[in-house]
């Protein structure tokens, strides 16, 4: 059974009449006529191959908000009815229109009132929408560079997709612009000192690369919810981020429908979405934020095993407001490794994994719980993060920005107090590079170590008052600098 209904993707700019025009005569002749014209898709319905002709023409009093189609629209209609012109969509200001005549009589006639009643159309939704969506795009880029360090941003998926879909949102906008004033500039031009409509340019390169911009931005959503690297509280933040962002476009689009059903204006009718625009986007703001929180409390969910939630021992076995968490997460290289067995055994040992393609942080503690207190040398403390990079183009970035991280607390430091990292003998790590952080002239127990695709930030506690031992160091190389990590 043939299908009666066909949806395609809208791949013209708002403006280009002609384009549109000349795509919707092809259509016909392989039996599909126009039915619905949104800003996403066009809705065909299937009909016998003809040979129609179909204008589309712009009303710049037209508005999405009004109730009903204004007096002067409605008489536009019945004008062009009159002259064989069928409506059969229209989207805002554009109306267009099908004639089954061999040599129907044109519309519009005059080439100068027919650039500017598509420059009016643009000004009151195109254009503005395009300035609004590159001036959120940049805004969105900026802030994700300003809130996270290189390393923390390359590891971060939600931050990098966000990046990559601003970008391309971005770059569509800018694309639509230039042309758009490009073309008007021409045509404005033309029609004054020729008499012709100048027809935009369709680019047919600029279609086929809005379908590849649609199909990165949907396999990266795709690897975000999908990449098995990633813990279920990522994919639950994922679901709720798709689930807030679509709640959002439905409330907006339903309010705006019920308000014209319901007979308000179209100045109350922009107002009043303007603003559930604004309440509802801070409301599901405020509610991804608390799914976050919540999954942050959550160990499971983050992907850590056999977690027990313990009473703090000053405080009455069963009680469940003053709990400590002790995790049992599998180490790669742990404690024992390096000074055999300790005095204290109820260690917290505590893994994280999360990145991206192109970068991955492994995150270790075998810690002592804060609530007790140990002598140091009955149980020492031991973290490392082990920084894996997965194109090499990237590596220097992220060595530098253990640097970087440095400078900025010494200039941002309100104490008389510096830090920095000291380069050291790398061959006893078996590293390519090693420096020690130097604490207001006094060296520490933590290291960064570079290795061929990794950066390793280790700290332990004995390293504060003796020096690593040549086997600790071999240790730590063999393990941390090329051994397995998950």
């Amino acid at each position: 059974m043939k299908r009666t209904k066909y949806r395609e993707l809208n791949l013209y700019s708002y403006y280009d009449h002609a384009g549109i025009a000349r795509h919707l005569e092809d259509m016909a002749r392989q039996g599909w006529q126009l039915e619905k014209a949104g800003g996403t898709f066009f809705t065909y319905r299937r009909c016998d191959p003809a040979e129609l002709h179909y204008a589309v023409v712009y009303f710049a009093k037209a508005s999405q908000f009004d109730p009903e189609p204004p007096a002067e629209q409605r008489e536009f209609w019945e004008l062009c009815k009159a002259t064989g012109w069928e409506l059969v969509a229209s989207r805002y200001q554009m109306q267009i229109f099908c004639n089954p005549a061999a040599t129907p009589t044109p519309i519009e006639t005059d080439p100068v009132v027919q650039v500017e009643n598509v420059r009016t159309a643009m000004k009151k939704g195109a254009v503005r929408g395009n300035w609004a969506l590159l001036i959120c795009a940049c805004l969105q880029i900026w802030l994700q560079f300003r809130t996270y360090s290189i390393r923390d941003f390359l590891t971060q998926s939600f931050a990098l997709s966000a990046v990559l879909i601003w970008l391309l949102l971005g770059i569509n906008a800018i694309v639509e612009l230039a042309a758009y004033h490009l073309w008007y500039r021409k045509a404005k031009a033309a029609a004054r000192e020729e008499g012709i409509l100048l027809s935009p340019h369709s680019r047919r390169w600029w279609q086929i690369l809005r379908i590849f911009f649609v199909v990165i931005i949907t396999i990266n959503l795709l690897i975000l919810y999908l990449d098995p690297s990633h813990s279920p509280s990522t994919r639950m933040v994922t679901l709720v981020s798709l689930f807030c962002y679509t709640a959002l476009m439905l409330i907006v689009y339903g309010s705006r429908q019920f308000m014209k059903k319901r007979g308000f204006s179209a100045d109350a009718n922009m107002g009043l979405t303007i603003l559930i625009s604004i309440v509802g986007a801070f409301v599901l703001m405020g509610g991804l934020i608390w799914v976050s929180f919540r999954v942050a409390d959550d160990p499971s969910l983050r992907g850590h095993v056999n977690v027990e939630t313990r009473t703090s021992p000053a405080y009455p076995a069963g009680d469940t407001k003053h709990t400590y968490t002790v995790y049992h997460d599998p180490l790669p290289l742990t404690v024992e490794d390096l000074v055999g067995e300790t005095v204290y055994k109820d260690y917290s040992c505590y893994r994280e994994i999360h990145g991206s393609p192109l970068l991955t942080e492994y995150t270790y503690k075998q810690e002592v719980p804060f609530v007790f207190s140990i002598p140091e040398q009955d149980g020492p403390d031991l973290s490392c993060s082990v920084y894996k990079v997965h194109l090499s183009c990237l590596y220097k970035p992220v060595k530098d920005s253990f640097f970087r991280d440095v400078q900025r607390r010494n200039r941002n430091s309100y104490l008389i107090s510096s830090c920095d990292w000291k380069a050291v003998d790398a061959a006893p790590w078996g590293a390519q590079e090693a420096y020690q952080y130097v604490y207001d002239g006094e060296l520490g127990g933590i290291y960064l170590l570079c290795y061929q695709d990794r950066l390793v930030e280790i700290r332990f506690d004995p390293w504060y008052n003796t020096s690593p031992t040549a086997e600790q160091m071999a240790l730590v190389g063999e393990v941390l600098g090329s051994g397995p990590l998950s």
